[in-house]
């Protein structure tokens, strides 16, 4: 893979987890680890595990935003990590906080892509539904990615608040802008969209490849192996 193409590696013997902060418990709490190395190129990447097993962890591990508990993950790329919880002041509105944030392409990549999913620029922050509010989150994530060169966006539940609609028309944004991005996906096991180049489990306590066929995962066959 060349130094210009994004990438994300997670080596064998990886640990991620959190250690204690209190004497009296165990030092540290394991929550996963990749027992053979694991190598994410260009393209869209699921990761995918059932609640409290680490998905987000290993997003923020990535990120550089929690050390791991052994190995060093290894990125190549401008690197966002896109949590679904992102907020702004509540007072401004999406145009505002676009304007603030962006010039030419890349404001204009913002207001177009609001429009196609249909994000009411004019209305505050703060009164914007949930799914609105990630609307936000994911279009200031992917202006950011225009013209900066190669990157890795690791986006936990961005279609948790989304209807079906919204979901089709971020998928389809991008299907068209997939050239120099990984986008790791941390969705939920009962998420419908499971359009993917490749997917990791976190499953047992390891980490782990899924096989992926003709760019799709098996709904019911992935919910049953994360149980």
């Amino acid at each position: 893979m060349s130094s210009s193409a994004p990438s994300i590696v997670l080596p064998q013997g990886l640990r991620i987890g959190y250690r204690s902060r209190f004497r009296s418990t165990s030092p540290e709490t394991v929550l996963a680890t990749a027992e053979a190395p694991i190598e994410l190129g260009n393209g869209r990447h699921l990761l995918l595990a059932r609640n409290g097993r680490g998905k987000t962890t290993l997003l923020k591990t990535i990120a550089g935003i929690i050390p791991s508990l052994s190995g060093k993950v290894n990125c190549s790329g401008v690197v966002q990590f896109v949590d679904e919880d992102l907020r702004f002041d509540g007072e401004l509105k999406p145009r505002q906080i676009f304007a603030a944030l962006f010039k030419n392409g890349q404001r204009a990549f913002a207001m177009e892509m609001a429009e196609r999913i249909e994000l009411d620029v004019e209305k505050p922050y703060g009164k914007l539904s949930k799914g609105n509010r990630q609307k936000v989150g994911l279009i200031v994530a992917e202006a950011r990615t225009r013209h900066n060169g190669p990157q890795v966006l690791l986006l936990d539940e961005p279609f948790s608040g989304l209807d079906f609609a919204a979901r089709d028309k971020v998928d389809q944004i991008w299907s068209e802008h997939s050239e120099g991005i990984v986008r790791l996906v941390c969705v939920h096991p009962d998420e419908p969209t499971l359009k993917a180049d490749s997917a990791i489990a976190i499953r047992e306590g390891k980490l782990e490849p899924i096989a992926v066929h003709n760019g799709t995962l098996d709904w019911l066959e992935t919910r049953t192996s994360l149980n």
